[in-house]
């Protein structure tokens, strides 16, 4: 199974609906190409106000057609490790971290180790489900997503003390890594693109 990270950005407009419009349009056209839409997610933090992250799921390769005013930012394709196991779409909404890692890739199996054993931990302390830990689909991979629920925006802060078996795991796969970048967003839905940015 492989995973497509997609980040379009609309160059005409400030916002994302028109991006959602787009997708929704596309819908079918993805799905005839042998994937399935893991989610749409707007910026809360990280993301520009004009860009989304379009996520898809499947085992064949996924072209799209877009209009002039949208554009793919980036395209990173994906592998699952330790999660996920099922692959069914997002629904529940709240906080969805993006954290992108940059690694070497000697390191990568351990990296997936120490995520492992500090998951239950992590998971049964804060309102948090660890949605995936996926790698960068190619023969070195340089890159690691860890995508990440949490209930709000609280507790995806006091998640940042937690109990010491999922922090000492932690705190060694960040020697491990090279830099981590976390990006914030939230499930859009026809009922959250109406809301307006006041960042």
């Amino acid at each position: 199974m492989h995973y497509r990270v997609i980040k379009l950005r609309d160059v005409n407009r400030p916002g994302s609906p028109a991006l959602v419009d787009v997708v929704n349009r596309h819908r079918e056209a993805i799905k005839e190409q042998g994937h399935e839409i893991f989610g749409l997610f707007g910026a809360l933090l990280g993301l520009a106000t004009n860009e989304i992250y379009l996520v898809t799921f499947g085992e064949t390769n996924l072209n799209l057609k877009l209009p002039k005013n949208i554009e793919v930012a980036n395209d990173w394709t994906l592998k699952p490790t330790a999660r996920p196991t099922e692959h069914t779409a997002a629904q529940d909404p709240g906080v969805y971290v993006f954290r992108w890692f940059s690694v070497r890739p000697q390191t990568i199996s351990e990296i997936v180790e120490l995520s492992k054993n500090a998951w239950p931990d992590f998971e049964s302390s804060f309102d948090t489900q660890v949605q995936g830990l996926f790698v960068e689909d190619i023969e070195n991979p340089q890159i690691m997503l860890l995508l990440t629920w949490y209930r709000n925006l609280t507790v995806w802060e006091e998640s940042r003390n937690p109990p010491h078996n999922a922090r000492e795991n932690f705190i060694r796969r960040h020697q491990l890594t090279l830099n981590a970048l976390p990006i914030a967003t939230s499930l859009l839905t026809s009922d959250t693109t109406h809301l307006v940015s006041h960042r």
